[in-house]
């Protein structure tokens, strides 16, 4: 079986508005098959309990990273994450040709930092905003992320951050979970995009 992509009215208007946006895609964990497209590319990934989880394999060398392609200009993105023995992890956004920025969490803070382009030696990553934010372990924390022309606005539980940067208003491939370490959960992902 697949997991239902339900159309939700709700979330939909809870989100930031988008013009011209595609209806709210979400997805709800209640089976073990994930959405059409959406695969973990490093780690170990699964479905447990009717949540998305991700761990690093100490083989790979690398974060766990999980990905859900949805190419676009501009997007809201909702989620709910929980630390299950990790301190943290990232949501990255790439573009064509790599990485392009990230919303941070870990040990006490919640960050958004615009990715050094790994192609010039003289590029450096550029902070957009930086607050204080813990998340207790085990605990459901929401989380949006929405990118409009060269603008981001982040809401992890009660912080927000926004921070503008021109290189915010490329055309981005999808979102990417990224979990170092021990465990995260993931679950009620939904977002709307604009090509």
């Amino acid at each position: 079986m697949k997991t239902a992509l339900v159309l939700s009215t709700a979330l939909f208007l809870a989100l930031p508005p988008l013009s011209a946006a595609d209806p709210v895609l979400k997805a709800d964990f209640s089976t073990e098959a994930l959405p059409e497209g959406w695969k973990g590319i490093k780690g170990e990934w699964k479905v447990v309990d009717g949540a998305l989880t991700g761990a690093e394999l100490e083989s790979d060398k690398h974060a766990a990273v999980f990905a859900i392609p949805d190419p676009h200009k501009d997007s809201s993105l909702q989620f709910r994450f929980r630390l299950d023995g990790t301190r943290g992890f990232h949501l990255s956004y790439n573009h064509a040709k790599g990485h392009l920025f990230r919303v941070v969490v870990a040990g006490d803070t919640v960050s958004v930092t615009m990715d050094k382009d790994k192609k010039d030696p003289a590029s450096k990553a550029v902070p957009l905003g930086k607050e204080t934010f813990t998340a207790k372990p085990g605990e459901w924390v929401g989380m949006s992320c929405s990118v409009e022309g060269t603008t981001v606005k982040v809401t992890c539980g009660d912080v927000t951050l926004t921070g503008t940067h021109d290189g915010l208003a490329k055309e981005k491939t999808g979102y990417r979970f990224v979990v170092q370490g021990a465990t995260a959960g993931f679950d009620d992902v939904a977002f709307a995009s604009v090509k």
